[in-house]
């Protein structure tokens, strides 16, 4: 237990933060009399406090960093560093180990005599502690009181560590595709699906539901598709999941997408680019206005150049703004809006809105509908410079996919800066595959360009740049990759 001049320490904190009144902190010292629970933690208990604002609170004052423990896979050589008797009484768990140094997560830091247990029990090794929930620990303990053999059958631990799996391993989604018997799960690993684990349909109906309660889903609707997106930490890292569930018929499949946020935003130059394409892109973005659409399927890596585009443009002299569904990656200097947090219904009304904040640079996470599209070439019309994305699979398709969208040449011609898509394929190290780099086709739309398009008007008359076609060929004459590779990403068509 803390001393008693630690909690009248820790209650005077509370207090002088406004984080609880002197009636609140006269109920928590009543109860103590009949609990052997802390006096933060009680304050929880009682509904007075969040667990979040107590972590904080000891942090500060016993100067521990915190760590959550929600998604972290412990596994079982590490979690038996500590017999169940020791960590019990101590509110102990030993999380990581590297060499001789153990990391051990504690609710009470100011507890001298459980730190001093833990460090006997542990005397051949180095420790160091960290903060964590109540909760938290007490979910550990009950995953310790299993045996050895049944712990990682325990659900929500699979699921931490599925997830830590696929952060570990780099891989861009994780697939929940149950069947008739059984949960396949596979993890997407430089563009190759490969399967992970299968699980019981009873642990994945645990499972389904935390995922679905941590992306903010309706856990009752199983016949529609939804999508939503999460934050969490895992393993020191910050990762951003977005969670997408379709109906199927032995239930729902679950995609989710994977954003380390730790990597941070690459600079272009970074991204595997030949000279060539880089030197394109950065002409590209050198305009003062005009719009730039970036087009391709998912997981062709468009969002990651398009936000290395905007890291490239960033400077104290530009006003930049961003509308994304959802924000994946954070860009200091660059104010980014969430549409749905912001509670903005379309791009169309985001543009519009923005718009009034006078930026000189605008991102539009997608262009969906007629309407979006009008707003963003209006608003390129202006003297800023707009970059988006369009769903098309090339830069012809993407001039086409306009005039879909119900737009005439003349009005998005004259704006129109380049139209860029790309696709990942993997990289030859060696004669093994290690990570993956782009081939890119683009178009770049010169004034005479523009003049000779409008002046026909006929936009089937434009040539590509570069085609896929000579960005593989070319991949493939170096040595970065081979013909098979090239095949499987992109078919024969480009070849």
């Amino acid at each position: 237990m803390v001393s008693n001049y630690s909690l009248n320490n820790i209650g005077n904190t509370l207090l002088s933060r406004g984080l609880l009144t002197q009636e609140q902190i006269k109920v928590i010292v009543k109860c103590q009399e009949h609990s052997n629970l802390l006096f933060g933690q009680l304050a929880v208990n009682l509904g007075f406090l969040k667990e979040n604002a107590l972590i904080k609170i000891l942090s500060d004052m016993y100067l521990i960093d915190a760590i959550d423990l929600e998604f972290t896979y412990v596994n079982r050589e590490i979690l038996s560093l500590l017999d169940y008797e020791t960590a019990s009484s101590c509110r102990a768990i030993p999380f990581s180990l590297k060499g001789d140094h153990v990391h051990i997560a504690i609710s009470d830091p100011g507890n001298l005599r459980a730190v001093d247990a833990v460090r006997a029990r542990l005397r051949n090794r180095q420790v160091k502690f960290f903060l964590a929930k109540e909760s938290e620990i007490s979910r550990f303990l009950e995953i310790m009181k299993c045996s050895l053999e049944s712990l990682e059958q325990d659900p929500l631990f699979l699921l931490n560590k599925i997830i830590f799996n696929a952060v570990e391993k780099k891989a861009s989604d994780v697939h929940f595709e149950p069947h008739e018997n059984f949960l396949r799960v596979r993890l997407r690993i430089d563009g190759i699906l490969q399967v992970l684990q299968t699980v019981d349909l009873e642990s994945w109906m645990r499972i389904r539901s935390k995922l679905k309660l941590m992306a903010n889903l309706n856990i009752t609707e199983n016949r529609r598709p939804q999508s939503g997106h999460t934050r969490i930490s895992i393993a020191g890292k910050t990762i951003d999941l977005r969670i997408s569930t379709h109906p199927g018929i032995h239930g729902e499949n679950f995609v989710t997408r994977i954003f380390d946020l730790a990597d941070g935003v690459r600079p272009l130059s970074q991204l595997g680019f030949s000279k060539e394409d880089y030197t394109w892109l950065k002409t590209a973005i050198s305009r003062a206005s005009g719009i730039f659409i970036i087009v391709g399927p998912t997981g062709s890596g468009k969002t990651t150049t398009l936000y290395s585009l905007l890291k490239e443009i960033n400077s104290c002299a530009v006003n930049i703004m961003t509308l994304e569904d959802p924000v994946e990656y954070q860009i200091n200097g660059v104010k980014q809006l969430d549409l749905r947090d912001e509670g903005i219904l379309s791009f169309s009304d985001g543009v519009r809105s923005i718009l009034r904040q006078d930026p000189d640079v605008m991102l539009i996470g997608e262009i969906r509908d007629e309407v979006t599209a009008a707003t963003a070439i209006r608003a390129s019309l202006t003297g800023r410079l707009v970059l988006a994305t369009l769903h098309a699979s090339t830069p012809l398709e993407g001039l086409r996919r306009l005039v879909d969208l119900g737009l005439k040449p003349a009005d998005f011609i004259p704006s129109l800066v380049g139209i860029f898509s790309q696709r990942l394929v993997r990289r030859l190290d060696h004669g093994e595959y290690q990570g993956r780099f782009p081939i890119v086709e683009y178009i770049y739309f010169s004034k005479q360009m523009r003049k000779d398009i409008l002046r026909r008007e006929d936009i089937t008359t434009c040539k590509v740049d570069k085609s896929f076609s000579i960005s593989a060929t070319a991949a493939v004459e170096n040595g970065l990759t081979d013909l098979e590779e090239i095949k499987r990403v992109m078919g024969d068509a480009y070849l």
